[in-house]
């Protein structure tokens, strides 16, 4: 699922529960879902592009990176990427549940 149709996804839910709550705008203070998912992507996104220029990096002999840095990279990128997939499963199951549910 792209980045984008993921984007317009999540602010069609919100729309539609501002309408369903009966409430005209969110609250300023507090930042969208929408928002807050996305810089978890970002996030989960930086770390897999570290990962990528470290072992680029430690491949083509770099001497101030080290295979054990190279190995903690890949390890956060692994388990970001699983956390964030777990998230994604997780946001989908809540969605099917919610729009499977008899008004």
């Amino acid at each position: 699922m792209s980045v984008t149709l993921l984007r317009g996804v999540l602010d069609q839910i919100q729309s539609q529960a501002q309408q369903v709550a009966g409430k005209p705008s969110t609250r300023q203070d507090a930042p969208a879902f929408s928002d807050a998912l996305m810089t978890s992507i970002n996030e989960i996104n930086k770390t897999q592009i570290e990962a990528k220029n470290k072992t680029q990096q430690w491949m083509s002999g770099s001497s101030d990176i080290g295979l054990n840095d190279v190995m903690l990279s890949m390890q956060k990128s692994s388990i970001s990427f699983s956390f964030g997939m777990q998230m994604k499963n997780k946001i989908v199951g809540a969605y099917q549940e919610i729009m499977n549910t008899p008004v």
